[in-house]
Formats: structure tokens, C-alpha cells, sequence
């Protein structure tokens, strides 16, 4: 039986929306606010690709929203609010070797649509479509620490999920985090230069794009024709 995955990732994120909403609830009843606060951070992150959608009038391909939802879900739900970043050590280091892939084969994907554009004059090289993908994944995985060294510098909390911090003039030292930021970038670095690797031996090989590793570039184009040209216009 074949799956539908618009309907899949519908009903996923109202299923991962009204879970949130119960413990936020809960948090707020039992006045726990650092994890309230965590579940208002992933209650918005649940709802914030539909209104970018709207917003922006881009269609994102319904398997990717679901990768992003079990992301969202496995990393905030899970990782911030059940607290698994502190039960489990390989948690966060699964993550990061996630969303490195993730947000480079997004990267690929990206360069790869924008290179198919027939409105478009300038073709680029595997070599450089490679690099784009490693350094787009690597760059937004580094923001992302250099997020949570702020909120922790800012709130004193541990988003760095750094082990026995040192209480120093009252407030954490965050610098001891520093060992845990060093080996996420790390594992983001190993994860992106795999998916660019790929990426490019897949293009220097096969010319044509009729595989898996383009099925989301042809579904990105799919659904929004007018981007690239595809929508005939009537005169």
C-alpha cells in the first residue's frame, strides 16, 4: 500500500502540535519554566513551516517537511523537554550527524534546482556544487552554536549541554561547553563532507537525474513550476 505523505505529514505535525500543547500545559500548571519555555520554542517550530509556506509561496516537498518534524520532534520534544541530551551522551551527537546531512543534501538540492533553471544563464561544476553543499551545511550548523553559546552566556542555561559546569560569580561558565561545541562542529564537518562527496561522484558518474539522490530536486521543481520557468503562459 502506498503511502500518502502530504497526508502523513499532516496528520504528524497535528499529532506533534497537540502533544506540545499538553506539556505546555503541564509546565505551566506545575510552574517548571525552563522546560515551559522549551516547549513554547517547539510548539513554534512545529507551526513556523506552514506559515513560511504561506508566506513565502513556496512549496516544500511533503518528505522533506517529515524529515524536518522527526527532526524537530527527536531534538526539542525529546532532546529539550524529556530531557534525552542528558539521559542519553550519543543523543546529541546523533543529531548533529542528522542535521548535517540534512541541511547539506538541502544545500545540494538547493545549487543542484537553481542550476536546472532555465532562467538561469550560468551552469556550475560538480566540484563547486560540492563545495557550496559543504560549506551551506557547515555554516548554518555553526550559527546554530554559536546560538546556544548566547543563550547560555544571556540566560544561564545549558543549551551546550555541557556536563558539570563550574559555578563562577554566581552564573555558570559556559566555557567549559566549548569541548561539547568543538565536537558537535566536528561531527557537522564529517556529516557534511559525506553528503558533498556523494553528491559530486553522483554527478561526475550520472548524467541523467532519474535516482533517489535527486527525487527531492524533481518534487521541489514539481511543485512550484513557476520558480523556474515550467508554467506556460497564456498570451
Amino acid at each position: 500500500m502506498k503511502v500518502n505523505s502530504k497526508k502523513l505529514e499532516k496528520y504528524l505535525r497535528y499529532f506533534f502540535i497537540i502533544l506540545t500543547s499538553i506539556m505546555l500545559g503541564y509546565n505551566f500548571y506545575m510552574l517548571q519554566w525552563e522546560t515551559f519555555w522549551s516547549a513554547v520554542m517547539t510548539l513554534l517550530l512545529f507551526i513556523l513551516p506552514t506559515i513560511l509556506e504561506k508566506r513565502i509561496a513556496i512549496r516544500i516537498p511533503p518528505s522533506l517537511q517529515i524529515v524536518i518534524l522527526l527532526f524537530i520532534f527527536a531534538s526539542m520534544y525529546l532532546g529539550e523537554i524529556h530531557g534525552y541530551f542528558y539521559r542519553y551522551r550519543w543523543w546529541d551527537r546523533m543529531l548533529h550527524s542528522a542535521s548535517a546531512v540534512i541541511l547539506s543534501y538541502s544545500g545540494f538540492i538547493l545549487i543542484f534546482t537553481l542550476n536546472k533553471d532555465n532562467q538561469v544563464d550560468i551552469k556550475l561544476s560538480p566540484k563547486f556544487m560540492a563545495l557550496f553543499s559543504f560549506c551551506f551545511g557547515l555554516m548554518v550548523c555553526t550559527l546554530w552554536e554559536i546560538f546556544e553559546y548566547g543563550v547560555d552566556c544571556i540566560f544561564g542555561v545549558d543549551m551546550q549541554k555541557a556536563r558539570n559546569l563550574e559555578l563562577i560569580y554566581g552564573t555558570f561558565d559556559t566555557r567549559l561547553g566549548v569541548k561539547d561545541t568543538m565536537k558537535d562542529l566536528i561531527v557537522d564537518t564529517i556529516g557534511a563532507l559525506v553528503v558533498s562527496l556523494i553528491g559530486y561522484f553522483h554527478l561526475k558518474r550520472k548524467k541523467d537525474e532519474d535516482s533517489a539522490f535527486w527525487s527531492l530536486h524533481r518534487q521541489f521543481m514539481k511543485d512550484n513550476p513557476e520558480l523556474f520557468g515550467l508554467v506556460e503562459t497564456k498570451d
